[in-house]
Order: C-alpha cells, then structure tokens, then sequence
C-alpha cells in the first residue's frame, strides 16, 4: 500500500491489463497516453518521480528510444527522477537446466531468434546503452545496474514462462501481417509445443534486465 499524502497515476495505451477502477485506493488512478508522442501540457511538470517499465516491444530505433525518454522527461518537475526498467530480448537465448533430464533448450532459442530477427529486420528493433541514453535526453546523476534472469535458480521456470509467453504471442500476432519470412499460426503454436517441452524439462530462457535512473535538472 502506498502512503495516502501520495498520488500514484498509472499510464498506457490500453486498457486491457487494468484493474477494475473501484478496486483502487482513492490515491491511485489509471489513465491513457503514448509515451511515443508529445505529452499533453497539463501533464507537463507534474511528477516527482515517473518509472516505465517492460515497453521494449513498443520501441525501435535508436532514435526511438530516445524521443520516447525525452517525452517522459517533460512528465517530472524540475529535480525529479525517473527510472526506466526494461529486459534486452534481443539477447535471450535458451539454456539446459541443471537437471540430467534437461534439453539444451533450443525450441526456446529458436522461438526467440525467429521474434528478434522479424522485429529487427521490420522495425529496426535495438537496445541502447542506458547510461548513454538517459545523458542523451539531458539527464543527470544518471545510473545503470544489469542483473540477469537467471540469477537466482528459483526464479529460472517463472522468467521463461514470461518468455514463452511473449515470444509465441508476439509470433502469432505477426503471423496475422503473414510477411516475408513470417511463420504461419500453426507453425508458431508446433514451436511453442517445442518451446514448452524444453520449459518442462528444465531448461531455461536467460536474458539481461536492466534498470536506468536519471534525474531532470533542477
């Protein structure tokens, strides 16, 4: 629970994964904005502290990622700070478990190469250096810690399932564009079959999760 002298806005483009609005505290409310466009005046120097995370897959370009920041910068008052935590997919291979009954984990890694090279090859996908990211956008004080998913070995089974879940959702939604290149539904729903038999196995998705803080100057 959050202190009640505090108000808490959460934003997206969609409503879909939103709690029921009478499910929240009276500090808390919900609301829609495209981070990718200029931010609305009333809500221009507003915060004291935004924190985004896990839009990577709304992202593109270098040039992407930093008009994105420099919009969410013109969200916080002057001195405010804002962290921005995302995982580079780009990076996501599968691994065997410890296991003696464990896959290498190639569907996995096959699944993920399939996504990464679509949204490189279309969208011109990248992940940037945070710390020279956040100082492009006129940032200072700036920050980067770098933590693995598969740094706790409890954690391994619930991180891929996340993985599994975004890598096979994203390849049937772009079967839809049915693209050059592009796997058919029915092909993205036998490799997520593979994907899952790896997963229960024992063998795991590893990817980078970093985490970028930045205050606006005073």
């Amino acid at each position: 629970m959050s202190p009640p002298t505090h108000s808490l806005h959460g934003f997206d483009v969609s409503s879909d994964q939103y709690l029921p609005a009478e499910s929240l505290p009276e500090n808390v409310s919900l609301g829609f904005l495209d981070f990718k466009k200029p931010i609305p005046k009333d809500l221009q120097g507003t915060f004291d502290l935004v924190n985004v995370r896990l839009i990577i897959i709304s992202m593109g370009s270098w040039e992407v990622w930093l008009q994105t920041l420099k919009n969410l910068v013109t969200l916080l008052k002057p001195g405010g700070v804002i962290t921005w935590t995302d995982g580079n997919f780009l990076n996501a291979r599968g691994f065997r478990g410890s296991n003696a009954s464990s896959t290498p984990g190639h569907a996995l890694t096959a699944g993920q190469n399939q996504l990464n090279g679509t949204l490189i090859s279309r969208f011109g996908y990248s992940f940037p250096d945070f710390t020279k990211l956040f100082s492009s956008a006129g940032l200072v004080e700036v920050q980067e810690d770098v933590i693995s998913t598969d740094r706790l070995v409890e954690q391994r089974r619930e991180f891929t399932e996340i993985g599994v879940g975004a890598v096979f959702g994203g390849l049937k939604n772009l079967s839809k564009a049915q693209g050059e290149g592009y796997w058919h539904e029915s092909e993205v729903e036998r490799r997520r079959g593979e994907a899952v038999k790896d997963l229960e196995s024992g063998a795991y998705l590893r990817w980078d999760i970093h985490v970028g803080v930045g205050k606006k100057q005073a």
